[in-house]
């Protein structure tokens, strides 16, 4: 038996076979717009499922959300005017656990 978000409820029988997919967290359209495309400066960052929710928190998370930060100050110090391109397709990691990138192609200004 396959239950997806819409047929959240149905009860899960003795003998009846679960898997919990993470690949499929932050991606129903009805609460995060656009869920396949990434877009760095959503409205709504601490919405996404990847650190945790709710008590299961990961202690990494403000350390990775420092780091981004920082990442993206000195990325916009460089190179202001002028944006980091994407230039050729992503090559995803080809994984059930998470839905990653291993490379994307950009063309940083010189």
């Amino acid at each position: 038996m396959v239950l997806t978000p819409c047929e959240a409820g149905n009860q899960i029988k003795k003998g009846d076979r679960v898997i919990m997919w993470y690949v499929s967290g932050n991606r129903g359209e009805e609460a995060i717009d656009e869920p396949n495309r990434f877009i760095i400066d959503r409205l709504s960052p601490r919405q996404h499922l990847s650190f945790g929710f709710g008590i299961h928190r990961c202690v990494g998370n403000r350390l990775a959300e420092m780091q981004i930060r920082i990442v993206r100050e000195e990325m916009l110090k460089r190179w202001p005017d002028r944006p980091i391109e994407v230039v050729g397709e992503p090559k995803r990691v080809f994984s059930n656990f998470i839905k990653g990138y291993e490379a994307l192609p950009v063309r940083i200004p010189g």
